[in-house]
């Protein structure tokens, strides 16, 4: 058996897979309840997620006692700080946080400082853009000896160790990190004024870095990386499309020199992610689901989702072949332009429907992944879908294929990035074969 735990940006997922029999035996999910601020500030209560997912976690162990390894994966792009005993003394500040898009008292936004000074983009809620307002404004903690993910601490916790070497597709989600070098950037960093001392180590191999009860857990990866190992079985001729809060559409490749918003990421066995993700993505959803629900409040209805209603709208607009309005869900900018902002065009008497509406948004988010997709160096042959917006709606996978052209298949296992991390876990320990894909282990 081998453990896989996810700790996302709103809950906290789990995975036993019987590596021997090639199949999922249970999964996991639970929000964690985390948020301290989420404004500008997005930063989560660290004690808080740690407590929830060793809850989970020792559970799991007391449960199964045939456990041979434990993966971790999570949210990326984040940091906490720690001292020099691996405590934490911070929040999470996760990849939701806008201080990197905040103005300076020369006119310039974090990252635009950091983009004069270095010659080197990165995106507000990077780790390296949070860490580098701080220190501008003098919010580093005095105590604190390192930045780590909130994966990376967990493993810490569960491990009892006070450093943690980190893996490359996590540091790399810092931003201002060389893919091909695997390493961050130093002199780039030193313009800055950053301590490299701050930064963890960096390995790029699958390798296990301590043990929980006895049990080799691996290095911690990031869930992107994660998703597509729990999600595509064969690499070399799948795109990966996932939609839940956000949105990511990803392919294995060799390294590539991309631009815009698509990135080259570390992922596994010498290997890279092309990916772009996203900004709004699936919250797109979301936010037509809080609008219709605010409207049934108001006629007297009680606080219930609305979600079955507007699924039910999409098929009937789908079916009858109607074209849905033409919705932009840009509401959150964009990572190259945190200004661009969404709209809805294309209305005339006849189609200012509701279906016509919901139809819309789903296209739009089609339509904004596939945008990304065609600036791609290369192109798959089929598409795997991937995620919670996906399982809960089939017509979003219909328009998935004809957006993208392509056969789109649905992977049958829950919890895709705690899956991956698994089989991660069971491949780093040599329990688990990994031959450009997880193969036999993948089901749709």
């Amino acid at each position: 058996m081998s453990v896989g735990i996810d700790i996302g940006t709103t809950t906290v997922s789990a995975v036993i897979y019987d590596i021997d029999l090639c199949e999922q035996v249970e999964a996991f999910c639970a929000p964690h309840n985390s948020y301290v601020y989420s404004d500008f500030r997005s930063e989560q209560d660290v004690s808080l997620i740690i407590e929830k997912t060793e809850k989970l976690l020792y559970r799991i162990l007391d449960s199964y006692k045939s456990v041979v390894s434990i993966g971790v994966s999570g949210q990326m792009h984040g940091i906490l700080y720690i001292d020099k005993d691996g405590n934490s003394v911070s929040n999470l500040i996760n990849w939701q946080d806008k201080r990197g898009d905040e103005v300076l008292e020369d006119g310039r936004t974090v990252c635009q400082r950091i983009f004069d000074i270095t010659g080197v983009k990165t995106s507000t809620g990077y780790g390296i853009s949070t860490h580098y307002y701080n220190v501008l404004k003098g919010e580093v903690p005095q105590n604190a000896v390192s930045v780590v993910s909130i994966m990376d601490y967990f493993v810490m916790k569960i491990c009892g160790l006070k450093r943690v070497v980190t893996h490359s597709s996590v540091g790399a989600s810092f931003g201002l990190f060389d893919a091909r070098k695997n390493e961050f950037m130093k002199n780039e960093l030193e313009l800055l004024g950053i301590n490299m001392e701050l930064l963890p180590e960096v390995t790029d191999k699958s390798v296990t870095v301590g043990k929980c009860r006895g049990i080799p857990v691996s290095v911690a990866i990031g869930d992107n990386q994660a998703s597509f190992l729990g999600s595509v079985s064969e690499n070399n001729d799948s795109v990966l499309i996932n939609i839940g809060t956000g949105s990511q559409v990803s392919s294995v490749s060799e390294y590539h020199e991309t631009s815009g918003d698509v990135e080259i990421r570390p992922f596994i066995e010498g290997k890279y992610l092309i990916c772009a993700s996203a900004l709004c993505g699936g919250y797109a959803y979301s936010m037509l689901e809080a609008f219709f629900r605010d409207y049934a409040i108001r006629l007297g209805a009680q606080d219930t989702s609305q979600y079955k209603i507007i699924n039910q709208l999409a098929r009937v607009s789908y079916e009858k072949g109607e074209k849905g309005l033409d919705v932009d869900v840009s509401f959150f900018g964009k990572r190259s332009d945190p200004n661009v902002r969404g709209s809805i065009k294309m209305i005339d008497r006849q189609n200012f429907t509701p279906s016509n509406l919901v139809l819309g948004v789903l296209k739009g988010m089609c339509n904004e992944l596939y945008a990304l997709y065609s600036l791609f160096p290369e192109k798959k042959s089929k598409a795997i879908a991937s995620g919670g917006a996906i399982q809960k709606n089939d017509i979003l996978k219909r328009l998935i294929g004809n957006t993208f052209d392509m056969s789109v298949f649905t992977s049958k296992m829950k919890e895709e990035t705690a899956t991956g991390v698994s089989l991660f876990a069971a491949f780093a320990t040599g329990n688990a074969e990994y031959k450009n894909g997880f193969g036999k282990y993948i089901k749709y």
